[in-house]
């Protein structure tokens, strides 16, 4: 019955409203999510998820992937109920909301008989009259960086001169409201009326963030009212608030990283300029999380009342509140004392999904994905276009430290320039707040390109690792002459350089070999490390071309592979050929495959194609590869 009394009282007030001008509710003033309840309603400085909607939506821009929450709670019968959901966009962060309050089969009141005029006229219930009562509003609601905004191609003539607003976020709310009475002798019960909201949010340091809010501040001539049928109109009450919020422990932007816990202090102020003799309120919270999985919440809701003598008075309800969060899942609890209200126990549930993962030991995975080019990639072009997509919580893409911003399906592209070596291109996606949420690396093999070897050339991969690695250099005019045959001292300074051999060139071994001759200083190191042998006549010939036997002979020997006995694969190559055992010690080796089925030929001339193909097949280059370019951990 107590409840019942209760309810009839606020249905009455709300049914005399119909007959004079008055404050139209609003009912986001309590359905805006437990996590705020239990905070004393504080949250104009913080605004880190979606329930921001509710309070300020300018802490839209922040949040860096799509979120969704809801509410439900009781006070005196009145049920409220909330949903949220915010979807993050290249021109900003939409979301959208609804907030309602409803109470359904009160019964009226009417003069009890007999009372009727007096001085102790009273009331009683009707139970013929049954009426119901819903209030809601749907928000249509928008939030960007001003950092994102000045990115825009018409305004990005004035970046430089609006520096000053860097970090901070802006956002507004477009208020649709609908409010009904019905049932007993109610008429013309249903309105419908517009407002809206303003927000701004700026983090004046790491851990320190100030936000403002103005909601309700469309004029009433310009449609800020909630209209009846029967041509009577209320006006929403405008409030300003200024809040800050200060991260005291936490592991990033916070005054002190103790033991992983999380710890806010947030305070509000409020007034209402339009609403006469209503008192500055605050509404303050705190919220600590010893450990990921718990926060525990406490905060202190200030509002104000007329007392007894019709005086304005400032009311102080208690509030408190648990949230339970697990991956990108958090439920929240929270209780409020409502001063006005005795014996009444009011109780609000959340559940919001989304959250962003704890991301400074771990990253999120799958964020970014890069299409081209393939990791481990062996390329001959200057340039590559690095292309791939991210999630949509991503809003920046980082590209070797150069922002990029994808387009609307989420698409990424970036030009990058390839040095003639090993190559690392890190590709990062990055959230609003420009924060690494994850990243990719890229490792291509940049090698050198002649204009006369193709890149499908048979020995093409050959010629141009062996050449990144400075073992090999083309001529003059930028060619490689692959064809072309290799002289003696040509292949001897190819094996001194593949050692990294200390040269020298103080003595001269042979007759026909200056100390002036650009090849003296390799064949002396090659001819004390027994790589090369001179004729007897004590000559060297450095220009004679080299045979196939002959080049053969010397790269087996520099890169130490083992002679072997016995008959050779090849027909043209006799056991009792001078070259034989290095032929077969060779073949197993594994350095003559591109004969396939050939004869061997040992009397043909070597050609730079060949010579490269040896040496790049041999034990001592394979190994050297495997520990330079080919070694893909040390890109």
């Amino acid at each position: 019955m107590k409840r019942a009394l209760i309810s009839l009282l606020l249905l009455a007030a709300v049914a005399a409203a119909l007959a004079e001008v008055s404050e139209a509710p609003d009912p986001t003033r309590i359905a805006c999510g437990a996590r705020i309840l239990g905070l004393g309603k504080t949250f104009v400085g913080l605004s880190d998820d979606v329930s921001t909607i509710f309070m300020n939506p300018a802490g839209l821009a922040l949040i860096n992937r799509w979120q969704l929450t809801s509410l439900s709670g009781k006070v005196m019968d009145f049920n409220y109920l909330t949903f949220a959901g915010i979807y993050p966009t290249n021109l900003g962060n939409v979301g959208i909301g609804f907030s309602g309050a409803s109470i359904g089969g009160v019964y009226g009141s009417k003069i009890k008989d007999g009372t009727q005029g007096t001085t102790d006229q009273l009331y009683e219930l009707d139970y013929t009259q049954v009426m119901n009562y819903s209030n809601n509003v749907f928000l249509l609601s928008y939030g960007i960086k001003a950092e994102q905004a000045l990115d825009q191609p018409f305004l990005k003539s004035v970046k430089n001169t609006l520096a000053f607003t860097r970090g901070l976020s802006v956002g507004a709310n477009l208020k649709i409201f609908s409010s009904g009475l019905s049932g007993g002798s109610i008429t013309n019960g249903s309105g419908t009326g517009t407002e809206l909201d303003l927000g701004l949010l700026y983090p004046v340091r790491d851990f320190l963030n100030l936000g403002f809010t103005a909601t309700n501040v469309l004029p009433f001539a310009m449609g800020g009212k909630l209209s009846y049928g029967n041509n009577h109109s209320e006006s929403f009450p405008v409030s300003v608030k200024l809040g800050a919020s200060a991260n005291i422990l936490g592991k990033r932007n916070a005054l002190r990283d103790l033991a992983g816990q999380n710890l806010r202090l947030l305070m509000d102020i409020e007034t209402r300029p339009t609403t006469a003799r209503y008192p500055m309120v605050f509404h303050t919270g705190v919220e600590w999380s010893p450990i990921q999985l718990l926060t525990l919440r406490l905060g202190m809701d200030q509002d104000a009342a007329e007392d007894s003598s019709g005086s304005v008075v400032s009311l102080s309800n208690l509030t408190a509140g648990v949230g339970l969060t697990y991956q990108m899942f958090r439920f929240d609890y929270a209780y409020h004392a409502f001063s006005g209200v005795t014996g009444q126990d009011n109780h609000f549930f959340s559940l919001t999904y989304g959250l962003p993962l704890e991301t400074a030991d771990k990253e999120i995975k799958g964020v970014i994905k890069v299409d081209d080019p393939k990791d481990k990639t062996i390329t001959r072009e200057a340039d590559t276009l690095v292309r791939g997509s991210v999630l949509p919580m991503a809003r920046y893409v980082k590209v070797n430290n150069v922002l990029v911003t994808p387009t609307e399906d989420r698409k990424f592209s970036k030009l990058v320039t390839l040095e003639l070596k090993k190559n690392r291109i890190s590709v990062e996606a990055l959230d609003i707040g420009k924060k690494r949420l994850g990243g990719e690396n890229v490792r291509l093999l940049r090698i050198k390109q002649f204009p006369d070897v193709p890149a499908n050339y048979w020995a093409g991969d050959q010629i141009g690792l062996i050449a990144t690695l400075g073992i090999i250099e083309g001529y003059p005019n930028g060619y490689f002459k692959p064809t072309g045959n290799i002289t003696r001292a040509e292949l001897t300074s190819v094996l001194m350089r593949t050692s990294r051999a200390t040269l020298e060139a103080g003595i001269s071994l042979f007759k026909d070999v200056r100390l002036a001759h650009w090849a003296a200083k390799y064949i002396l190191p090659a001819v004390k490390a027994g790589v090369v042998k001179g004729y007897p006549d004590n000559t060297f010939r450095p220009s004679a071309n080299i045979s196939r036997a002959e080049g053969l002979a010397m790269i087996a020997r520099f890169s130490a592979v083992t002679q072997e006995a016995g008959a050779t694969p090849y027909l043209d190559v006799p056991p009792a050929h001078w070259a034989a055992p290095i032929v077969k010690g060779s073949y197993r080796a594994g350095m003559l495959q591109y004969l396939g089925q050939k004869p061997f030929e040992p009397n043909k001339k070597l050609t730079r194609e060949e010579a490269v193909e040896m040496l790049f097949r041999s034990p001592y280059v394979q190994d050297l590869l495997r520990r330079d370019l080919l070694n893909w951990d040390t890109y």
